[in-house]
């Protein structure tokens, strides 16, 4: 499993994305508008896909803004988005080990069945 960042039609970041499938030849089929380029804890992260690098947009306004949002208790701050969206991501690592783990064992007893002469 690989994380790749979605950006808007403009560029701008909306979140991660946990990348699961691979091809055929083990290679991770990553969507349109998204990149394994993380972006630095911006307020308004910017992707520039030619250079492949983030750049903060948001102006000072804007940041203050955040800030005293942040300090009024009115929004959660960028760390702590950032807390919860690690632990979305840890439950779903969790659920895929589960399956993984799941499956192994299916086809441990699948062989172990053909071994015996296919009965069950």
């Amino acid at each position: 499993m690989i994380q790749v960042y979605r950006y808007d039609e403009n560029f701008f970041f909306i979140k991660p994305v946990p990348i699961e499938e691979q091809d055929e030849e083990g290679r991770y089929n990553i969507p349109e508008n998204c990149t394994t380029v993380q972006p630095p804890s911006f307020i308004r992260a910017r992707f520039h896909p030619d250079e492949q690098k983030w750049t903060e947009e948001a102006t000072q306004e804007e940041k203050d803004t955040l800030l005293k949002q942040i300090e009024n208790g009115k929004v959660s701050s960028p760390l702590e988005e950032l807390k919860s969206q690690n632990a979305e991501i840890m439950v779903q690592l969790a659920e895929s080990q589960n399956q993984a783990e799941t499956q192994a064992k299916m086809i441990a007893d699948l062989l172990l069945m053909l071994a015996e002469g296919g009965e069950a």
